[in-house]
C-alpha cells in the first residue's frame, strides 16, 4: 500500500491483494504459512500439486501478470494457445511495487536494491508475459538496481504513470 500510494495508485493501495482475506485464500495461507521465508501457495502446491489459493488469487489481482492471460482465437503450430496480454501500465506499476515489497518482505535486512532484479531474471525464462510488459518491468526494475528505490519511484510517478514513451 504505502509503495502505491508514493507513486500516486491511491485506490490501487488501498483495494491491494484484498482477495488474500477471503476465505479461499487466508485459510489456505493458514494451513500452509510457511514462516515467512516463501509464499504458503508453495506449500499447497507441494501437498496438493496445484495451489487453489493462487488460482484464486491471480484471478482477482490485475497487478499479476498471470491475470492477463487469454486463448487466442488464431492458434499457430509455433505458438501456445494462451497468450500474454499487454497489461495496462497502472498495473505493471503496482506489480514493480509487489515485487519490491515482496523481497523485502522475504529478504528481511539482506534486502538490497538489486534483489528485485535478481527475482525477475531467475524466472524470466518461464514467465508467459508480454513481451512489452517484461520490457517496461524489466528497465524499471535496471532503475531500482542501478539508480536505487527514490529514482524509481520519481521515473514511475512523472513519468512511466504519465504514459511517456520510453
Amino acid at each position: 500500500m504505502q509503495y502505491c500510494f508514493r507513486i500516486g495508485l491511491y485506490r490501487q493501495g488501498l483495494m491491494h491483494d484484498l482477495s488474500k482475506y477471503m476465505p479461499s485464500e487466508f485459510l489456505q495461507g493458514c494451513m500452509y504459512y510457511q514462516d515467512g521465508k516463501r509464499s504458503p501457495n508453495n506449500g499447497e502446491r507441494e501437498d496438493k500439486g496445484y495451489s487453489f489459493a493462487w488460482l484464486h488469487h491471480k484471478g482477482r489481482n490485475r497487478h499479476h501478470f498471470e491475470f492477463w492471460l487469454d486463448y487466442t482465437l488464431q492458434p499457430s503450430k509455433d505458438t501456445y494457445p494462451l497468450q500474454p496480454i499487454r497489461m495496462p501500465r497502472k498495473y505493471v506499476a503496482e506489480m514493480l511495487m509487489d515485487r519490491i515489497s515482496a523481497s523485502k518482505n522475504y529478504n528481511k535486512e539482506a534486502y538490497t536494491q538489486h534483489d528485485p532484479l535478481k527475482y525477475f531474471e531467475h524466472g524470466r525464462s518461464h514467465y508467459l508475459l508480454h513481451p512489452q510488459t517484461s520490457r517496461e518491468l524489466h528497465g524499471m526494475l535496471r532503475i531500482l538496481d542501478q539508480r536505487g528505490e527514490e529514482e524509481l519511484i520519481r521515473f514511475v510517478k512523472h513519468y512511466y504513470l504519465k504514459g511517456k514513451e520510453i
